[in-house]
């Protein structure tokens, strides 16, 4: 071997201004073989057509392409490097990226539009508000969220959701669902989307989306809620409440304060004084 056609790893390292460290992990990686290593120095040598690999390796890291899927694209047996597949790959990797990305931004947007109805909230006494529908996975429960066992059962919950391979969402309280046939309680969670078959799953119930009247409490009593709501309760029997932990702009998680939310859909509306009864 021609030791004047090759270069030395600092030589290299010069070359493509990549960190001796750096060439040293592509080489863990199977990237980068030395072209030649002297068995009695145990120094690396490189040819010069090899930096055209540490280039390539640098696209990935700048595109944010695992390094370890490099390797289904460089032959080092013939000296070739995919490029065409490689910039599809890199492409398809930055669309998944930026989908991420607008996830996390309706995320962040719905948690300030929560806080912004928070305030609202704090403000007045009673608002109206919109929310969407939901669905959310349930269980029975009929003690207030100042129970001693209320967390251990919100605990229970999201164990059982991940078990399921479903994802739990941001949203959880208590519902209440009024109906002529009496009162039920539950605690909720709601899901975010998965692509699984929700419908088969006996503890995932719909929260109806649409207008609700909304008042803040200082303790949860949801059940109280035909008493907090009576002009409502009075225009129809099947009603939907939801109790949360109000997300207000300084949260106090020692002390929370809680909104309830009453389904008010295809009422009559009147004047808000009249409404509290």
């Amino acid at each position: 071997m021609d030791k004047k056609r090759l270069f030395s790893i600092g030589k290299l390292s010069k070359l493509t201004g990549v960190h001796i460290q750096s060439l040293r992990y592509y080489e863990s990686l199977g990237l980068l073989k030395p072209a030649f290593v002297d068995p009695d120095s145990g120094y690396r040598y490189y040819t010069f057509s090899q930096t055209r690999i540490v280039e390539a390796v640098q696209y990935c890291v700048e595109l944010d392409i695992p390094l370890k899927a490099f390797r289904a694209f460089l032959s080092q047996t013939d000296g070739r490097i995919d490029y065409a597949g490689l910039l599809e790959y890199g492409k398809q990797t930055a669309y998944e990226k930026m989908r991420r990305i607008q996830e996390r931004l309706y995320f962040l947007e719905s948690m300030q539009q929560e806080m912004c109805h928070a305030e609202s909230c704090s403000a007045q006494h009673l608002i109206k508000a919109c929310f969407p529908e939901r669905q959310c996975w349930t269980i029975p429960y009929e003690g207030t969220q100042t129970d001693p066992d209320f967390h251990a059962a919100m605990y229970r919950m999201i164990t059982e959701i991940e078990r399921h391979g479903l994802h739990a969402g941001f949203n959880n309280g208590q519902l209440l669902r009024y109906t002529e046939q009496g009162a039920r309680t539950y605690l909720f969670i709601d899901l975010r989307e998965t692509g699984n078959a929700l419908q088969e799953h006996s503890q995932i119930m719909r929260i109806p989306g649409g207008e609700y009247l909304c008042t803040v409490s200082r303790e949860s009593r949801i059940k109280q809620a035909p008493a907090i709501f009576p002009a409502l309760f009075r225009t129809g029997s099947n009603r939907v409440v939801v109790e949360v932990e109000l997300f207000a702009e300084q949260f106090h998680y020692a002390d929370p304060m809680y909104e309830l939310r009453c389904s008010a859909a295809n009422d009559q509306w009147e004047e808000k004084e009249a409404l509290l009864g």
